[in-house]
C-alpha cells in the first residue's frame, strides 16, 4: 500500500493523505465509502434532544458531542460495521444473516427499517430472525451534511 493515496471521483480530487488516515478521517461520504471492506455504514436521520442521533430508520444513536449549527438539517452518520459490539443496552436489530468466518463474524442485521452489517470479533452466533442489541463505538462516529456529503 502507498505511502499516500488521492481519492477521485468524477475527475475531482476528494481527498489526500496515508491509507488509515482515509479510513479513520474520510473528508466526506464518498470517501468514507469508497475506503474499507466491507463499507461503511450510512445511516440517515438528524439531530434528537442533547447528544442524540434520530435515525430516519426509527432507532437512536448517542453522539460524543452535538455539532454546532446542523439542528434540523439532514444529516448521515457513517459507523464501519467493525465498530458495533454487542451490548445488552444497545440498539435492537434483527439478524437476517450469519457469516462466520474464523476470527470473525459478519451480520446483516436491520434496525428498524435501516439495513447495517457488522463484523464482530468476538464470538456471535445468533441465528436468522433472532434479535440482538448491539452499540457503536462513540469515539469513532462520523457524521456527514447529507445535502453536501462533507463532513461535520
Amino acid at each position: 500500500m502507498a505511502d499516500r493515496i488521492v481519492v477521485m471521483h468524477d475527475g475531482n480530487v476528494e481527498q489526500i493523505g496515508a491509507p488509515l488516515d482515509l479510513y479513520d478521517n474520510p473528508a466526506n461520504l464518498f470517501v468514507a465509502g469508497f475506503i474499507g471492506s466491507p463499507a461503511m455504514n450510512f445511516i440517515p436521520g438528524k439531530l434528537g434532544q442533547g447528544n442524540t442521533f434520530v435515525a430516519d430508520g426509527g432507532f437512536t444513536v448517542q453522539l460524543p458531542r452535538r455539532p454546532e449549527g446542523q439542528d434540523g438539517k439532514a444529516l448521515v452518520l457513517g459507523i464501519r460495521p467493525e465498530h458495533f459490539h454487542p451490548s445488552p443496552d444497545g440498539i435492537p436489530v434483527e439478524v437476517h444473516v450469519v457469516e462466520p468466518t474464523g476470527s470473525e463474524t459478519l451480520l446483516s442485521v436491520k434496525a428498524g427499517t435501516q439495513d447495517l452489517l457488522c463484523v464482530f470479533r468476538e464470538r456471535v452466533l445468533p441465528k436468522p430472525g433472532e434479535t440482538i442489541h448491539i452499540r457503536p463505538e462513540d469515539n469513532v462516529l462520523h457524521l456527514f451534511d447529507q445535502a453536501t456529503g462533507h463532513r461535520l
